[in-house]
């Protein structure tokens, strides 16, 4: 099987800006921008960055819920077979309608209806607010057995039993079944969220900030069962956050996301050990430390998060960057391997 379920190519997404008397597009909002970036099998990759950076529209344009604007979302695919499309699409000897019809098997942004059918009951995703996620006017019951429906993948005189096994796999219990989602505290209600992503035994799920709208001691306990289902079930999730102590604790890796790019991707300790982008040190150093005769060093960064509907050339970080030169504010940095699978999109790392 391929290392990496999820393999985004030089994906974009922007929301066009309409204006004037015949509303005509005038401009972009580049939310997601350039973004390459591989989901291996079996792990949890963190995603953080502050608000608006594009992590949650990132999230939603790999399931398709956003359509994109040009790139490509390979899933479940070799190396091999994705080099082969890429290096047919570059050619010029006549191997592009050949690649385009590959794509339609293998690209998310290209499949057509039947194909995203059948790869919906694979790809999940857990939202943010359980309550608005949850249909107020439908039972537990019809809310888990809803995919399972539409899926066609459990026969109707077992359906209940599959519901309940779901229910009972994420800490409820049969007497649930017939309540309705404001009959339960936030932490059951995401629950039973997740029940419903589960439903139809994915492989990959996206948790949109899933313990975000909950109490602390909720959090632990439903971070603990996400931790517990990927072991169980061998789920690969992409957990998109704002909280750098949670992704710690979930993460295999992480990638830092800043204004529409992917500035830096490592392991997660080596993230905390040895940053090395200045904006993830400038987050990491907003952690605070529950001891109030302990000071720490804060990063404080200078002005505003830029406009994503006019973004500043070269570097998106160096109006806010202490070690920013000519070079940052004239070209765009690489985002490159140094050393170990760190992967990094700085020109002056190695002197900072």
């Amino acid at each position: 099987m391929p290392d990496s379920i999820i393999d985004i190519r030089r994906l974009k997404k922007y929301y066009p800006v309409k204006g004037g008397v015949f509303q005509r597009h005038i401009a972009d909002v580049k939310a997601v921008d350039d973004v390459d970036l591989q989901i291996h099998r079996g792990e949890c990759l963190g995603l953080v960055g502050e608000s608006g950076c594009g992590k949650t529209t990132l999230g939603k344009t790999i399931l398709r819920l956003h359509e994109s604007t040009t790139g490509r979302i390979y899933y479940n695919q070799t190396q091999e077979k994705i080099e082969e499309i890429e290096g047919m699409l570059n050619s010029s000897n006549g191997g592009k309608e050949k690649a385009r019809r590959m794509l339609r098997e293998t690209d998310i942004t290209k499949m057509d209806r039947e194909h995203m059918h059948e790869l919906r009951k694979k790809i999940q995703i857990v939202f943010q607010d359980p309550s608005n996620s949850l249909n107020p006017r439908m039972l537990v019951k019809k809310i888990v057995a809803e995919p399972l429906i539409i899926h066609k993948t459990v026969e109707a005189r077992h359906l209940d039993e599959k519901v309940l096994e779901l229910l009972e796999r994420v800490g409820l219990a049969k007497t649930h079944m017939m309540r309705y989602p404001h009959e339960f505290s936030g932490g059951q209600r995401q629950r039973i969220a997740i029940a419903r992503a589960l439903a139809t035994n994915p492989e990959f799920i996206l948790m949109d900030e899933p313990t975000s709208a909950l109490d602390v001691s909720v959090q632990s306990q439903i971070l603990n069962l996400l931790k517990q289902l990927q072991d169980e079930m061998n789920l690969t999730y992409l957990f998109v956050t704002h909280h750098l102590l949670v992704v710690k604790y979930i993460s295999n890796r992480i990638a830092v996301m800043y204004l529409g790019k992917i500035v830096e991707l490592c392991n997660t300790p080596d993230l905390f050990k040895r940053p090395l982008h200045p904006y993830t040190k400038a987050l990491l150093s907003a952690i605070p430390i529950p001891d109030p005769f302990t000071k720490k060093d804060r990063i404080i960064l200078s002005g505003d998060v830029p406009n994503p509907l006019n973004p500043p050339p070269g570097c998106r970080f160096h109006p806010r960057c202490p070690y920013a030169e000519d070079i940052c504010r004239r070209e765009i940095p690489q985002f490159e391997d140094v050393g170990e699978g760190h992967m990094i999109a700085c020109h002056r790392w190695r002197e900072i």
